[in-house]
């Protein structure tokens, strides 16, 4: 059995490792249908934003060390907007030409694209409000069609969820919420996430915001194992 197993069974509750980037459409429809398939499930959900680092470039594709022609570009946001409508969720979609602006301005930046809302994420944990936050950060995204990079949107959000949006910006900044965002890329790339989002359960990776399904079959079949009643 392995150690995440043993906790789970101790605690009777499953720990579900999420990792996701903000400015990801296919993470918001993916972590709200998890969010709505694992609700009433004994689950400790571990939301981990990472980022995208400097030297590996812009786009989310990058990340991986891949690249996304139009074409592909194009496809997703198809089938995002055909997911979001299926399954009842708001969502907008910045155009390609407003977008390619924010790439250049991402491009500037001193600091990864999204680095500065994972560490404002970082920084709010433990105060009671954190998923309200991550939640927060993805509504500013894909429905106001805000930029979660810039300082004004992060204090605003920050402060919508009741928390102090100057005081966490300072926090964002500190050495101790970069480590924590650091920690959460590293942790990303030693389960081996092939993308974003991607749940990890007990060491099994799922992939993909069509993968939200075979996570609570995980889930369930774990609880089922190790007989924890929610």
């Amino acid at each position: 059995m392995s150690q995440v197993a043993t906790v789970a069974k101790m605690s009777q509750r499953i720990k579900v490792y999420s990792y996701s980037i903000y400015h990801s459409s296919n993470s918001y429809i993916g972590i709200t249908l998890a969010e709505k398939a694992l609700q009433g499930l004994p689950v400790d959900i571990e939301r981990r934003p990472i980022y995208i680092p400097k030297e590996r470039g812009i786009k989310v594709a990058e990340l991986q060390g891949r690249t996304e022609n139009a074409l592909l570009s194009s496809y997703h946001k198809e089938d995002c907007l055909r997911w979001a409508k299926k399954y009842g969720i708001e969502i907008r979609l910045k155009e390609f030409e407003e977008f390619a602006r924010w790439v250049k301005r991402w491009e500037k930046m001193q600091l990864g694209r999204e680095e500065l809302p994972a560490r404002a994420y970082y920084a709010a944990c433990g105060t009671g409000k954190e998923h309200l936050l991550d939640a927060a950060f993805f509504r500013a995204t894909y429905i106001d069609l805000l930029d979660v990079n810039d300082e004004s949107v992060i204090r605003k959000v920050t402060n919508d969820v009741g928390l102090n949006g100057d005081r966490i910006l300072e926090l964002a900044y500190g050495e101790a919420a970069k480590q924590a965002a650091v920690a959460a890329l590293a942790e990303y790339e030693q389960f081996g996430c092939p993308g974003v989002p991607t749940w990890v359960v007990e060491g099994e990776r799922f992939w993909g915001k069509d993968r939200v399904d075979w996570v609570t079959e995980k889930v369930a079949s774990l609880c089922s194992e190790f007989k924890i009643i929610n």
